[in-house]
């Protein structure tokens, strides 16, 4: 069981954010020196973006996103979760939390006996036989 949550562009916009954040962290282990300073600085860019692109999100669609958190204790002010998002095994960007329904069995089907087994099978195999005899007829 799960609740799906009502998202507009601007949620999609932010997952796509830190989809690409997740990718240049994950580029910035392997690269270069000379090159781990370019993806420094673009990293902080997309951080900016990021923190203002989660500002500006509902309630709904921020707790529907993984791998960020509050920076401060002031409220509206987010930034990327650089720990939860370099996790590995990853995690998804979209959160998903799923739950166990609790089915009630008191409206589930009573079963039948053998002998209402045996009495339903008859039933079914007539039918099928008149069914099957119907081209016959023709």
């Amino acid at each position: 069981m799960y609740e799906q949550v009502e998202t507009g562009p601007l949620y999609d916009k932010t997952v796509k954010l830190l989809s690409t954040y997740r990718s240049i962290a994950a580029r910035m282990t392997n690269a270069k020196v000379s090159t781990q300073g370019k993806l420094d600085r673009r990293l902080e860019a997309l951080a900016e973006r990021i923190a203002e692109s989660l500002s500006e999100l509902t309630t709904m669609e921020r707790e529907a996103l993984t791998c960020w958190k509050h920076s401060s204790v002031f409220d509206g002010q987010y930034e990327v979760d650089y720990d939860a998002i370099i996790e590995r095994p990853y995690v998804s960007i979209r959160r998903i939390d799923r739950w166990d329904e609790e089915q009630d069995d008191t409206d589930a089907e009573p079963e039948l006996s053998t002998e209402g087994q045996e009495a339903r099978r008859k039933r079914d195999k007539t039918k099928l036989d008149a069914f099957l005899r119907i081209d016959d007829d023709i």
